[in-house]
C-alpha cells in the first residue's frame, strides 16, 4: 500500500519541528521531544543536560531513543520506496 503525498507523520513531524521557529530548547519537556524527533549535537546535548539536570544516564536514554526514532523513518522511507513505481526523484 502506497501512502498519499504528505501522509508520512514521522517525517512531517520531524519536518514541522526541524523548520519551526520555536526555541525547542526553552523548556525540558519540548527539549526533550526535538531530540527524540530531530535530534541535538554535542555541544547543545550538553548545555541543555547542564540547563535541565539530565543525569547522564537521562542523556543517554534520549539519545537511544533519537536512534529509535530515525530507524522508524528510515524503515518507512525504505517501505515507501520499496511500494512505489516512481524514480527516487518523483518521490514525495
Amino acid at each position: 500500500m502506497t501512502k498519499a503525498k504528505g501522509t508520512d507523520p514521522l517525517g512531517a513531524l520531524h519536518a514541522a519541528m526541524a523548520l519551526s521557529s520555536m526555541d525547542w530548547g526553552s523548556a525540558a519537556d519540548t527539549a526533550w521531544i526535538y531530540g527524540i524527533a530531530v535530534g541535538w549535537d554535542g555541544p547543545a546535548m550538553a548545555e541543555l543536560a547542564g540547563k535541565f539536570g539530565w543525569t547522564e544516564q537521562k542523556v543517554t536514554n534520549l539519545r537511544k531513543l533519537r536512534r529509535y526514532y530515525r530507524a522508524a523513518e528510515l524503515a518507512e522511507e525504505r517501505r515507501r520506496g520499496a511500494a512505489s513505481p516512481l524514480t527516487k526523484k518523483e518521490r514525495p
